[in-house]
């Protein structure tokens, strides 16, 4: 689904409902996704935040032309046994055991956008605010990519630091405790 038309949908949902853009917006890609697949019922999706600098307008122009990800699509998935974060070719999947902290992140990115990492810390961002940082112990491993930079084999990740369109949702729902199954 296109900005375009997630911006023209949370407008329509707005009128009808009288929430906000921001809640509108997050409502109407959890729509999409649920109906195209993307997202099993009872996990929950929370959207990686792109800034409307240039910085992250190229960001997000270049995960939607070469990697079919950007805007509405890249993000985090949380559910009771997994957390998966997608951004671009960046593909992680951390298991809810792992997670050791989850926080507001006071780390200052400036302009920088995309994925970087190295010596276990990463940073997955297309906006500099709305950062929400977990600690992993054991840490997790992402495969190699374009977005890691073809290493040598699997990156060791000890920490990433995630640019949110909701962070207080995502750290809500990773602080709530898994349901039995």
């Amino acid at each position: 689904m296109s900005h375009d038309k997630i911006s023209a949908a949370a407008r329509r949902r707005m009128a009808e409902t009288g929430e906000s853009y921001a809640a509108a917006r997050r409502e109407v890609i959890r729509e999409h996704q649920r109906a195209s697949g993307q997202v099993p019922p009872g996990s929950s999706w929370f959207a990686i935040s792109y800034d409307d600098g240039w910085s992250g307008r190229i960001t997000d122009t270049l995960d939607r032309l070469i990697f079919h990800a950007g805007r509405g699509v890249s993000g985090v998935e949380v559910d009771p046994a997994q957390v998966r974060v997608r951004m671009g070719s960046f593909r992680l999947d951390i298991p809810r055991t792992s997670i050791r902290s989850v926080q507001r992140s006071r780390t200052r990115v400036g302009n920088t956008t995309g994925v970087h990492g190295g010596r276990g810390r990463w940073l997955v961002n297309g906006a500099a605010d709305g950062l929400v940082e977990l600690t992993l112990d054991p840490p997790a491993h992402v495969q190699p990519s374009i977005d890691t930079l073809f290493g040598l084999g699997p990156s060791r990740v000890d920490q990433i630091t995630l640019s949110m369109l909701e962070p207080d949702g995502l750290i809500a729902a990773l602080e709530r405790q898994p349901s039995a199954t």
